[in-house]
């Protein structure tokens, strides 16, 4: 090797020496970001999933691919699945989808009902699968644990076509006979109870429960409560004084409106017959003439079970409510509430007293 080569050698090779630093420095943040990759995915993922069951997406799950969130599950409709994807683009994400995987039910969800009567516990429900049925029954079990229930009754079937409902079981702590079921969007709350501090606990932990699953649900309270001795027994839904002058008047002409028939239903009926509609006339047109706001008291002879007594009486009320509000009287004036069996006027182990007890009656409904 001449000396001219080997000083040509020797020399510095800055842009040789740059390269280098780059590439090692380009080394270095790769290994870090891979380090560092897991830990973000489960960040975004662990955020997202959050996101997702605030709207209700209780049965869905959320993955990142890249930095798209992937919403797999199964939902009650479209608009669900929509939603929950939506709400899968936290901050981080650059997008979200649903996962090819994901089930829309094609029906809605069935009611759900849970009926205290008694020392039991019944539950009725279609869910969409077994893994949903355990999940309820096991919801239901605790609820009767804290309820104080001693058996736990009911048909819990399996479609998977349906959608899933909220696992209402709020009943536990409340004591009376009452039911607790979700219809769609709406929580419905009929029957008895103790007080109406009760009553509120009941409404309160109901909404609680069912909006674990279906957001911006809403609650129809038909709950009875019973009025101290010596006061009429429509306490229902607060708690009532006794009337005043003016309802007093008005509650006279309802009765006179009504007659000697008043309003009686058949066997298992909540049909308005047509002389029945004739004494409801009469009735709108002293209830349109005032400000009374009444309570449609809804009642059923005591054939049959206490969650279908308690289901038609409140068929009936709300028959007669209809009714009257077809009829020109302000919806907002009418109560309608189902006591089921709880209160007879006739004797129901004889065929006239359980036709006396197929009635409605109207009473001024509770002001406080």
């Amino acid at each position: 090797m001449t000396q001219s080569l080997a000083a040509r050698m020797n020399r510095p090779r800055p842009i040789a020496f740059a390269v280098s630093l780059l590439l090692a420095w380009l080394l270095l943040a790769l290994i870090a970001f891979a380090l560092r990759r897991g830990p973000i995915q489960d960040d975004l993922s662990a955020r997202a999933s959050a996101a997702v069951r605030a709207v209700g997406g209780v049965h869905a799950q959320v993955r990142i691919e890249g930095r798209e969130a992937v919403v797999t599950g199964r939902f009650p409709n479209a608009a669900a699945a929509e939603q929950a994807r939506a709400s899968a683009a936290v901050s981080g994400t650059t997008s979200a989808r649903l996962g090819a995987d994901v089930v829309i039910a094609t029906e809605p969800a069935r009611p759900l009902v849970l009926a205290v009567t008694g020392g039991v516990l019944t539950v009725t429900a279609t869910v969409a699968d077994r893994e949903s049925r355990d999940a309820l029954l096991a919801a239901v079990a605790d609820a009767a644990g804290k309820a104080g229930k001693a058996e736990v009754r009911g048909r819990i079937t399996i479609d998977p076509k349906v959608g899933e409902p909220s696992l209402a079981a709020a009943v536990q702590g409340v004591s009376g006979d009452h039911a607790v079921a979700l219809r769609g969007s709406t929580v419905e709350l009929t029957g008895r109870v103790a007080d109406p501090a009760a009553g509120r606990r009941l409404e309160a932990t109901s909404l609680d429960a069912a909006r674990a699953s279906v957001p911006g649900v809403t609650v129809q309270n038909h709950l009875a409560i019973p009025a101290p001795a010596g006061k009429p027994s429509y306490g229902g839904v607060g708690s009532g004084g006794a009337a005043g002058d003016g309802a007093t008047e008005v509650l006279g002409a309802v009765r006179a409106a009504l007659g000697e028939g008043g309003v009686t239903f058949p066997v298992s009926g909540a049909t308005l017959s047509p002389a029945v509609r004739v004494r409801l006339d009469r009735v709108a047109d002293v209830l349109r003439g005032g400000d009374l706001t009444v309570l449609v008291a809804g009642h059923t002879d005591a054939t049959g079970p206490s969650t279908v007594n308690q289901a038609l009486s409140v068929q009936r009320a709300e028959a007669v409510a209809d009714y009257l509000a077809g009829r020109g009287v302000p919806r907002e004036r009418l109560r309608a509430a189902g006591f089921g069996a709880l209160e007879p006027v006739g004797d129901n182990g004889t065929r006239a007293g359980r036709a006396a007890n197929r009635r409605v009656q109207i009473a001024a409904a509770p002001t406080s």
